[in-house]
This record gives C-alpha cells, structure tokens and sequence, in this order.
C-alpha cells in the first residue's frame, strides 16, 4: 500500500506552539509532538501530490482530498506523519483513517467515523467517534469522548471525565476529578476515583475499585454494581435493586470525622446485585 511510494516531506520553521489541522479520509494519521523548533509534513501514498499543506502563522493546514469511491477505493490510503513542537494543538478529523499521537499536547480534538483513535498526553480532550475504539493515556485537565460502539480507555485524567457511548466498554484508571459516563450495554470499570462518580447504563456492569472519596451515583436495569473502599473508609449508602442481591464485606467504621474522606454510595438496579468489599 502506501509503503510502495515515495514518502513527500515538508518542513516549517516553528519555534513555538503550533496549531494544526489534519483532514485525511483513508490511511493514517500519526502525529508527534516533541521539543523542537520545526514542523515536519510527510505524505505517502498513491494521491500525496494532491495533499493540501499550507500555514498561516501559528496554524498549519494538511488536508487530503477526498477518497474516491468504488472496488479501488484503498489505492486513497494516506499516511500522513507530522511532527510539531510540544504543547501544540490539533484538529484531526476522518472518516476510517486511524489517529495517531505521541507526545504531550495542549489540545486534542478528534473526529472520526469508524478509525481508531490513540493519544498520547494532552491538558484538554474532545473525540467524537462513530465505531472507532478511543485510548488516552493521560489527560491533565478535562476530557470529553463520545462513541457509538468504540470502546473507551483512559488511563490518569486529573479533571472532569466524561464519556458517552452506546455499546462500548468504557475503562478509566485513575480518575482525579468528576466523572460522569453513559452506556446503553457498555460496561464502566474504573480503578481508583478520588471525586464523584455519576453512571448511568442500560444492561452494562459498574466496578469501581477504589473509592476513595465523594458520592457514587449509578443507575441501571440489568446492572451488576461492585465498589471497593479503603480500610478505615467511612461509607453512607442508599441502595435499591428489584429482584438483586446486596451485599457488604466493610466492617462498619462509624460516622466520619468532620472534613474527613467519606464514600457516599446511591445505586439503583432492577435485576443486578450490588456488592460493597474492601479495596
């Protein structure tokens, strides 16, 4: 595929910041940010002649023309590579080309059908995607995903997270901040929550497996609930399920002290259990 051309290569000097914007319907799109003072474009691909790369001061422009379509539609597979400075930010949008990025962002805002998307670091995250799968490895203030049927991996996200999906699994590692997700059968699994956590599904599965702190809101139908929480942790809980069981492992710990961490735990389900166990 696109391994059999002759890659393009243009280069901007920027010694700060950039702003870009990548249009690439089919192929990939990978961007690196690093510490450096240029902007690096490489094409490769049947049509990369035909790749519009302009700048206009800080903001640089690489959009590909739009794929063809029909039995030989492939031979538009793109493979866009662009290195900019880090901290720089970016606009990326496509209907089946995969995003890629490495390195620390300021801002990330993607767009996509059915490609996957997979970024590195970024202060803020904004990725609205049909099909595609999302993973973002860390995010240093707030991150906003919504998906059709991707599945959805965060690993540290140190503000707000929010994330819509219909079918997909939603993953979140360490969430420092509030976060509030939404599935229709996706499950939710997050590993260590210091601040509020609203979720709301249809038949998926909620496992929080640390709760350190703040109030835990979950509603669902056919919807299994597990929260862990630290020894000495006081909890306040309301809970509601129809026809499921539930169930407390934590010793009790009595009242929480005035301005000490507290777990507040609300759970509805129709048919689901819900489980409190140490963490």
């Amino acid at each position: 595929m696109t391994s059999t051309y002759e890659p393009l290569r243009q280069v901007f000097e920027t010694p700060g910041p950039v702003r870009l914007h990548v249009e690439n319907g089919r192929g990939r799109i990978v961007v690196r940010a690093a510490e450096q003072a240029t902007t690096e474009v490489t094409l490769t691909g049947a049509r990369a002649a035909e790749v519009r790369v302009t700048r206009d001061e800080r903001r640089i422009d690489v959009v590909a023309p739009k794929p063809r379509g029909g039995l030989f539609g492939s031979g538009d597979d793109l493979l866009i590579e662009v290195a900019v400075p880090v901290a720089s930010d970016l606009v990326a949008r496509s209907s089946s080309a995969d995003i890629e990025v490495a390195g620390r962002l300021m801002t990330a805002r993607v767009k996509t059908s059915s490609g996957t998307v997979s970024l590195d670091q970024a202060t803020t995250v904004v990725v609205d995607t049909g099909s595609g799968d999302v993973t973002v490895a860390e995010v240093d203030g707030d991150v906003r995903v919504r998906t059709g049927s991707g599945a959805v991996d965060l690993g540290r996200v140190v503000s707000t997270a929010s994330v819509s999906t219909g079918s997909g699994d939603v993953c979140l590692g360490q969430a420092l901040g509030t976060v509030v997700v939404k599935t229709g059968s996706g499950d939710l699994e997050l590993g260590d929550s210091a601040a509020d956590v609203s979720a709301k599904t249809g038949s998926g599965d909620v496992v929080v497996r640390t709760a350190r702190r703040g109030r835990i809101t979950v509603k669902g139908a056919s919807t299994r609930v597990r929260v862990g929480v630290p020894a000495g942790t006081p909890v306040w809980t309301d809970l509601s399920t129809v026809t499921g069981r539930v169930a407390s492992s934590l010793p009790a710990v009595g009242q929480p002290e005035p301005g000490a961490d507290h777990v507040e735990l609300r759970a509805t389900t129709v048919s689901g259990d819900i489980a409190l166990v140490p963490a």
